[in-house]
């Protein structure tokens, strides 16, 4: 099967369960008061970029929004593990809310919000995984939604090898 029509169908079956969202140290895990899971937000992107660079491993966008019962299945599932397993994981984890006027430092040292910085990329359903480079340009096809729970760690797997490939130059 063609690339295309992979990414074309791992697209449809990830959409399924998109929810509209209502308004347009690298592996670290915190604990919400409430006892759930949160990933670490991004505070300065410089930093970040710069060490996604050294390290030649994406960084995986994760957009949600409070609330939302199919990004805390995804981060709870997918990507807390890999967030727990460190370096080995091979990328580095930021959750971005889209609703969030949170802001943080971007790659020009201007401050920019979480809301405003999904916008950048047209995120307007979640939960979305997104792979980037340091320039946070993206590497690999974004994982929308988990209409496919059973094969979604195989599509994360899919999108994390071919983002570290593209990193590499392959």
């Amino acid at each position: 099967m063609a690339h295309a029509d992979r990414a074309a169908g791992r697209r449809a079956a990830l959409v399924g369960i998109g929810v509209l969202a209502l308004s347009g140290p690298l592996t670290r895990l915190a604990f919400a008061q409430g006892g759930g899971e949160t990933l670490a937000r991004i505070d300065d992107l410089r930093p970040l970029a710069a060490q996604v660079k050294k390290e030649q491993q994406p960084l995986l966008l994760f957009f949600s929004t409070p609330g939302c019962p199919y990004c805390a299945q995804v981060r709870r599932n997918y990507l807390a593990p890999r967030v727990r397993d460190g370096a080995r994981s091979g990328v580095a984890v930021r959750e971005v809310e889209i609703t969030a006027s949170r802001s943080f430092v971007g790659l020009d040292g201007r401050r920019i919000s979480e809301s405003n910085f999904a916008a950048g990329y047209g995120i307007r359903m979640v939960p979305v995984v997104l792979l980037v480079d340091a320039a946070m340009k993206p590497l690999a096809d974004p994982l929308v939604g988990i209409g496919a729970a059973d094969f979604y760690e195989a599509f994360l797997v899919e999108a994390i090898e071919t983002a570290s490939r593209r990193m590499r130059g392959g």
